[in-house]
C-alpha cells in the first residue's frame, strides 16, 4: 500500500465518516450528533400547581432562558460550573435547585404553548443548542486562523489539500491531479504528512472542520448540491432549502446493507457501487440526512425509529449468517 492509499484511508475514515468500513453516516466534525431520541416525558401540571418563571420572560426572550438552562443542566464545554450556576441563580432570583425545577417546568409550559406542544418546543431548544455549538466551533476556527494554525504546508493550503483529496476519492487519477496542480509527488507527501499531523493533534477539531467543509464543497457527486445546501444550513442554523434526496427508509436501507455486507466480508465500496452510489455520494448523503435528523429528530422520532428497525430487519433477512454482534450502527 502506497503513501496515498494510507493517507486516503486515514483522512476519509477520520473526516468523511461515511467512508469507514462500517460505512457509518456521520456529520462533519463541527456538527453535533443527530438528535433523534424521544423527548423527555413531561406531565402537564394541574391548574392549581404553583407556577413561577422567576426572573425569566421565556415568551419574549427564550434565548436567555435556554442559555441559563444549558448552564444549569449540563457540564463540560458549553455547560455550566458551580460559579456560573450560582451567578444565574442570583441574577434570576432562583433560591435553590428545587426552585429551579419549578422555574424550568413553568418556563417550559410557556414555551410549549408558544410552539404548540412540548415536542415542538423541545425541537426548538435542540435546534437552538445546535446553533450555539456551531458558533462555538466557528470561534475555534477563527482563533486557530488568528494563531496561524492554517498556514500552508509546503505551499499547499488545507482547502486545496481537501479539494484534491475529494477529487481522488471521487476516482480521479492522483498523478494527473498533481500534475495539473503543479505539485510534485514528494511535495504532496510532505504537505499531506503535515496536515494529517495537525489534524491529529488538534483537540479543538478546527482543522477537521475546515477540511470537512472544503472536502464537501469540492464534491462533484450525485448529491453535491444537497451537501452544499446542508453546509450553508448548518452555518446559518436553518432548515434545508432543498428537498431531501432520500427517504428515511432509503437511507437506512443503504446504511444497514453496507454494515451487514461488510460483516459478511464484502467490500463496502463494491456494495455502494451495486446500489448506484460512489463513496463521495454516500459521504454527501450521510451528511445531508444527518443534519436533517438533527433538526427534526424529535418531531420525526417515531418515523426514524420505525425506518431504522424495518431496514435492519430487511438486512438481517438478506444476510442471515451475520451476527447482530458484528454490526455497529451509529448515526
Amino acid at each position: 500500500m502506497g503513501f496515498f492509499d494510507k493517507l486516503k484511508g486515514k483522512v476519509t475514515g477520520a473526516v468523511a465518516g461515511a467512508v469507514t468500513p462500517q460505512a457509518q453516516a456521520q456529520a462533519p466534525a463541527a456538527a453535533p450528533p443527530p438528535v433523534h431520541q424521544a423527548p423527555p416525558a413531561v406531565t402537564e401540571a394541574p391548574d392549581d400547581d404553583p407556577f413561577d418563571t422567576a426572573g425569566f420572560d421565556p415568551g419574549n426572550d427564550e434565548d436567555a432562558y435556554w442559555s441559563a438552562q444549558r448552564q444549569m443542566e449540563t457540564d463540560g464545554e458549553g455547560g455550566g460550573t458551580d460559579a456560573s450556576r450560582a451567578e444565574i441563580m442570583q441574577r434570576y432570583g432562583i433560591r435553590d435547585r428545587s426552585h429551579w425545577r419549578l422555574v424550568k417546568e413553568s418556563c417550559d409550559q410557556v414555551l410549549s404553548k408558544k410552539y404548540g406542544s412540548f415536542e415542538a418546543m423541545y425541537q426548538q431548544f435542540t435546534n437552538w443548542h445546535m446553533g450555539q455549538m456551531q458558533k462555538a466551533q466557528q470561534a475555534k476556527v477563527a482563533s486557530m486562523t488568528k494563531a496561524g494554525g492554517f498556514e500552508p504546508a509546503d505551499g499547499i493550503t488545507l482547502e486545496r489539500w481537501a479539494a484534491i483529496n475529494a477529487a481522488m476519492a471521487a476516482g480521479a487519477n492522483m498523478q494527473d491531479l498533481l500534475k495539473g496542480a503543479g505539485i510534485d509527488p514528494a511535495r504532496w507527501e510532505r504537505a499531506s504528512a503535515v496536515w494529517l499531523d495537525r489534524m491529529t493533534k488538534d483537540t479543538t477539531f478546527a482543522v477537521a472542520t475546515v477540511y470537512g467543509n472544503a472536502f464537501q464543497a469540492a464534491s462533484q457527486g450525485k448529491y453535491a448540491a444537497n451537501v452544499k445546501d446542508a453546509m450553508a444550513a448548518r452555518a446559518e442554523n436553518r432548515d434545508l432549502a432543498l428537498a431531501l434526496p432520500a427517504t428515511y427508509d432509503q437511507f437506512f436501507d443503504i446504511l444497514f446493507e453496507q454494515s451487514f455486507a461488510f460483516a459478511a466480508g464484502k467490500d463496502p465500496q463494491e456494495t455502494l457501487k451495486g446500489m448506484g452510489l460512489s463513496v463521495v455520494d454516500w459521504t454527501d448523503l450521510g451528511n445531508v440526512m444527518g443534519y436533517h435528523m438533527n433538526r427534526y429528530g424529535v418531531r420525526d422520532h417515531a418515523q426514524i425509529t420505525a425506518a431504522s428497525n424495518a431496514a435492519e430487519a430487511r438486512a438481517k433477512a438478506k444476510w442471515p449468517a451475520v451476527s447482530a454482534a458484528d454490526i455497529d450502527i451509529k448515526f
